[in-house]
C-alpha cells in the first residue's frame, strides 16, 4: 500500500473550503485514497499546523484533532537519519529552508511514494518524490 506524505499547505487547504488549494488538494488525496494509500505528516508539519490551530482557538484545535484522527495514519518523527538527510539537502542548496528539508527528508525516510505539496520549490529539490498541487 502506498504511503503519501502531506505538506502543511495541503492540509491547510483541505481544512479550509475557502482556500484556493482546497479542491485540488481534495482531488489529489482522493486519487491516492483510491490506490489504498496511507497518509503521513512529518512532526514539522504537525507542529506548524498546531501553531495555526492554537492561534485560532479551541474550535480550530478541535477541527485539526478530528482531521488527525480521521485522515492521518502516522506522524513521522525527526530522527538522526532524517536530520542527516535534511542536512545533506540543505548543504547542497542553502536556499532550502531547514523545515522544508526536514519534511522532504522525513518523506524519504519512510519510503513515501509521494509528497503532496503546493510549494513550487519542492519539485526542484526532490523531483522523484514531489507531487505538486496547483490551485485552480
Amino acid at each position: 500500500m502506498p504511503t503519501v506524505v502531506l505538506d502543511t499547505n495541503v492540509i491547510a487547504g483541505l481544512l479550509n473550503p475557502d482556500d484556493a488549494l482546497h479542491l485540488d488538494a481534495l482531488a489529489a488525496v482522493r486519487r491516492w485514497e483510491g490506490r489504498g494509500a496511507v497518509f503521513a505528516v512529518s512532526v514539522i508539519t504537525w507542529s506548524e499546523l498546531r501553531v495555526g490551530a492554537v492561534r485560532r482557538g479551541a474550535d480550530a484545535e478541535k477541527a485539526l484533532d478530528g482531521f488527525r484522527a480521521a485522515a492521518i495514519d502516522r506522524v513521522v518523527a525527526v530522527d538522526e537519519a532524517t536530520a542527516e538527510g535534511a542536512a545533506r539537502l540543505r548543504a547542497g542548496d542553502l536556499t532550502i529552508r531547514m523545515p522544508d528539508a526536514l519534511i522532504i527528508a522525513a518523506a524519504r525516510e519512510v519510503g513515501a511514494d509521494a509528497l503532496l505539496t503546493a510549494d513550487r520549490k519542492f519539485p526542484g529539490i526532490a523531483p522523484d518524490l514531489v507531487e505538486l498541487i496547483h490551485p485552480r
